[in-house]
Parts: structure tokens; C-alpha cells; sequence
């Protein structure tokens, strides 16, 4: 039985208590639950599994990022990564899916295809491995980020329940802004979330200035044309007064011209936005290749003389294919 279901089943005194005791305490063993009796414990453990996956692999980083290797139950694989910053900052990268539908052809996980969604407790217990990693070292954890394998919006009711069991005060209190949703912009799926109300910041996987080159590198753009996606978050940034976040994946020749640069002010200029320009990392079957610091350089300078703000995202785990773009679940 899935986790959650089961604390659905229990009375609320209980469910209180076993909640406190993983998501505060960061307990993973029913049998350390000492708030319940021997029977209780010993029907969670025969009822359902507080992990859902065990550890099949760990590669660390000079950077600072762990990249952790997970088998779930049914054997499928997803990758999840954690990066500590030299600021106090930690910050877990979940995976959504087992693999991806979305195909763009940058992304190493968008090569393995669509496999199944995960659950939201598969989703949870990667933030709890990785808050329980942390409280051994004397460190909490402080932002999760939905950036992993998958788009997070085509699974939908788990990413909703997952935001909404981390922020629960009961359960393991993130803060609504602590937390970042990043899509390539399923419009349908994006006006659901949007109508949610749940104070996440919000990232969308841009990548060109224009339709016709985003289609090229994103084939999910051609069912979600830009223009439509702008609508929707012009409505976003209208109902909630905050700035959306866009990433742009710097590949060398392709989007990185002065001319890419001046286009995307034009889309961005009149709208409460910030731009990361993002380092590509290397992945197997491609051909893109990054832009070299002087283009990146050139293309930041063009959106702050025109007013848009801007920074170079610092990009960590690519010696260990932890980077934006290079989960792969292992293959």
C-alpha cells in the first residue's frame, strides 16, 4: 500500500503522530516510531513502505552535488540531486517521472521517453533521503526544485499533493517560496496550477525568443505555441505580482546571437520577468554544443542594458552528469 493511502486509513491522533515522527523527526524505520505501540509499528511495516526505493548508486561531486541513483519498486529507475552551496543553502532537484515525454533535444532524460509518473510519495521521500542525508551532517535542508526527470505538470494531482504536503505546517513546513516549479509550459496543465494559488516560484523552460526555433529544440512547444503560453503567464504575473523566472539553455550557433538576444528582450521587456542563462551540459547523442563565456557574456550585457535582469545560473554536478539536462536514470 502506497504511504500516504495508508495514513489515510488511521485516525488523525495517529496520523499526527506518524507524520511528526518522519517528516520532523526524519524517521525511516517504522520500528524507531517509539510515539506508537509495537502493533502499530509492526502494521506499518507489513502495511506499506516508508521508503519506496532503495539506494542503487551515489556519485559525488568537487562542487558540492550528490547525485543519488534510486530503484524503485518496480524496478524502474529516476535520479534525484542535491547541491550545498558555499552560502548555507541546500537544495534537493526531484524527478517527477520516470523518464519524459516532453523530447526536447537537449535534455538527456527527454531521449529515454515517457515511462510512468511517479507517485507523490516516490516524489517526497527523495526530499526526505536527501533532508536525512543533511541531518547527519547538522545541515537542513532548505529548497526543493522540481527540475528532475519529467515535466513535472503532466503529472499533475502528485505534484499538487507533494507541494502541499511539504509545505503543511503538520508535516515537513517548507516554505511556499522555497519550493520551484520548472516547466516547459503545458498551457492546460499551467492554468490548473495557476488556479491552485500555491506560492511556488514558478520557471519555464524557454530556451529560444521565438516559436518556430523553440518547436526545433522542443517538440512539446508545437501543441503549446508561445503565444498562448505568454497569455497565461501574463495572467499568472497579473493575479500574483510575481516575476517569472526563464530559463535559457546558452547552445553555441543556435540561440546565443545578438539577434536571439535582442528578440528575447522584445518578449520580455514589458513583463515582470528574470532570465538564467544556464551553461549546456555535454549529453550522449547530441550535437549542440555550449556557447563559449564570451557569447554568454555578451548576451547578458544586451539584456541589462535593456533593462531585463539577468544572471549566469551557476551550474554544478556536471563532472558527475548531475547538470541541468543530464539525468538519465542510469539508462
Amino acid at each position: 500500500m502506497d504511504f500516504l493511502d495508508y495514513l489515510k486509513s488511521l485516525t488523525t491522533l495517529r496520523q499526527k503522530q506518524i507524520r511528526h515522527a518522519i517528516f520532523v523527526n526524519l524517521i525511516n524505520n517504522p520500528s524507531d516510531i517509539t510515539t506508537i505501540g509495537k502493533e502499530e509499528r509492526d502494521r506499518m511495516a507489513s502495511a506499506t513502505d516508508i521508503v519506496p526505493f532503495e539506494l542503487a548508486g551515489e556519485q559525488k561531486s568537487n562542487d558540492g552535488s550528490t547525485k543519488w541513483l534510486f530503484e524503485l519498486k518496480d524496478g524502474a529507475k529516476i535520479e534525484t540531486v542535491l547541491m550545498e552551496f558555499r552560502d548555507g543553502r541546500s537544495t534537493v532537484c526531484v524527478s517527477s517521472q520516470v523518464g519524459c515525454p516532453s523530447g526536447c533535444l537537449f535534455c538527456a532524460t527527454g531521449q529515454l521517453g515517457f515511462k510512468r509518473n511517479l507517485s507523490s510519495w516516490e516524489i517526497i521521500s527523495q526530499v526526505l533521503f536527501a533532508a536525512r542525508v543533511l541531518k547527519a551532517k547538522d545541515k537542513k535542508l532548505t529548497n526543493v526544485v522540481f527540475m528532475g526527470m519529467g515535466e513535472p505538470l503532466l503529472n499533475f494531482d502528485n505534484l499538487i499533493a507533494t507541494i502541499k504536503e511539504l509545505n503543511d505546517p503538520n508535516c515537513f513546513n517548507l516554505g511556499r517560496r522555497h519550493m520551484t516549479l520548472s516547466t516547459c509550459g503545458v498551457i492546460s496543465q499551467l492554468s490548473k496550477f495557476i488556479e491552485e494559488d500555491l506560492g511556488v516560484t514558478l520557471a519555464i523552460s524557454l530556451h529560444a525568443p521565438n516559436q518556430k526555433l523553440r518547436e526545433k529544440l522542443m517538440p512539446i512547444a508545437k501543441a503549446n505555441p508561445m503565444n498562448k503560453l505568454f497569455t497565461v503567464l501574463d495572467r499568472y504575473v497579473e493575479r500574483t505580482n510575481k516575476r517569472v523566472s526563464y530559463e535559457y539553455l546558452m547552445l553555441n550557433g543556435v540561440n546565443d546571437t545578438e539577434k536571439d538576444a535582442l528578440e528575447l528582450v522584445g518578449l520580455l521587456e514589458n513583463r515582470l520577468a528574470f532570465v538564467n542563462l544556464i551553461n549546456f551540459n555535454a549529453i550522449s547523442g547530441s550535437n549542440f554544443e555550449p556557447s563559449n563565456r564570451q557569447r554568454i557574456d555578451n548576451f547578458k550585457i544586451i539584456l541589462e542594458k535593456n533593462h531585463i535582469p539577468v544572471t549566469i545560473r551557476v551550474s554544478l554536478g556536471d563532472e558527475i552528469s548531475a547538470a541541468c539536462g543530464q539525468l538519465a536514470g542510469d539508462k
